[in-house]
Formats: C-alpha cells, structure tokens, sequence
C-alpha cells in the first residue's frame, strides 16, 4: 500500500491554523498575533498549537457567552 509522507490529520490541522487565528482574532488581536507569529517562526508542533488555538477559542467563548 502507498503511504503518505505526512500523516493526513496534521494536514488537516495544519489547514485550518490559519483559520483559527483568524477568529481569536476577532476576539483577543493580541493573542492572535502571538500565535501568528508563533506559527510563522514554526516555534512549535503543529498539534501542540492546533490544541492550543482550540483552548483559546473555546475559553473567549466561555467568556463571551457569560
């Protein structure tokens, strides 16, 4: 069978960083830029800053619905 080089859910994850900034953005443009640069300067994994964009959406959420 023929293996891709790159596990297909790190692509995934690695699509939709792009949009998950974009909408930490709308709420934290500090934060936002934080991890832009993070993500630019390839400062950490994929999945650790994948999990982490998500928590920070998911606690603004909290936030906001409060």
């Amino acid at each position: 069978m023929n293996k891709l080089p790159i596990d297909p859910i790190i692509l995934e994850k690695r699509a939709a960083i792009p949009g998950l900034i974009a909408e930490l953005s709308y709420h934290d443009e500090t934060k936002a830029i934080k991890y832009m640069r993070i993500w630019g300067e390839r400062r950490m994994p994929i999945t650790s800053l994948f999990s982490t964009l998500n928590l920070e959406i998911s606690n603004v959420k909290k936030l906001v619905a409060q």
